[in-house]
């Protein structure tokens, strides 16, 4: 395929709102999917050598302080990941003895997840991390521009987890 017949395939799958499209380089879900993991990267880097826990088992950790008490269930589903990899990840932080397994106060038979102090300790430590590493992603940007792309974001986001809702309803619906 020639230059200009990529470009001219890439205008006509090129919806009226997304900007031009030359390759998947221009493509914005891409370009976000490329922040997101130059991102992962570091945190990765940062998150194994300052605090000795994976990405993960900070991403659960925060959620858990967010949510306590919270059903892994509900943690699978924010954190976009599979129950098998959550139990490990899970297994993990209560072995390190940042969380811990209690009674669900509104279903006794079910298990919760509470963060121990020492949890708390290491997410107020990591926190601090995180918004420092925040602070370095977003010094190209005024303040302005910052908060017109959170809402942006947040549209984004709220827009794509209904439309993820949605599929995944439809899915259900055919599999019985």
């Amino acid at each position: 395929m020639t230059q200009n017949t990529l470009e001219k395939s890439a205008q006509i799958a090129s919806p009226q709102k997304h900007p031009k499209v030359a390759s998947i380089n221009d493509v914005i879900t891409f370009r976000l999917q490329r922040l997101v993991a130059i991102g992962e990267r570091a945190g990765h880097h940062w998150s194994e050598r300052m605090f000795d826990v994976s990405l993960n088992e900070w991403r659960l950790l925060a959620l858990v302080v967010a949510h306590a008490p919270t059903r892994a269930g509900d943690m699978a589903d924010a954190l976009l990941m599979d129950k098998s990899q959550l139990s490990r990840v899970i297994k993990s932080m209560i072995c390190k003895k940042f969380i811990r397994n209690t009674a669900d106060p509104d279903d006794g038979r079910a298990i919760a997840l509470q963060p121990t102090a020492e949890g708390l300790e290491l997410y107020d430590r990591m926190l601090s991390e995180v918004l420092r590493s925040n602070e370095r992603v977003l010094a190209p940007l005024s303040h302005a521009e910052i908060e017109a792309f959170n809402a942006t974001l947040e549209k984004l986001l709220d827009h794509t987890q209904q439309m993820l809702d949605v599929r995944l309803a439809e899915d259900r619906i055919k599999a019985v």
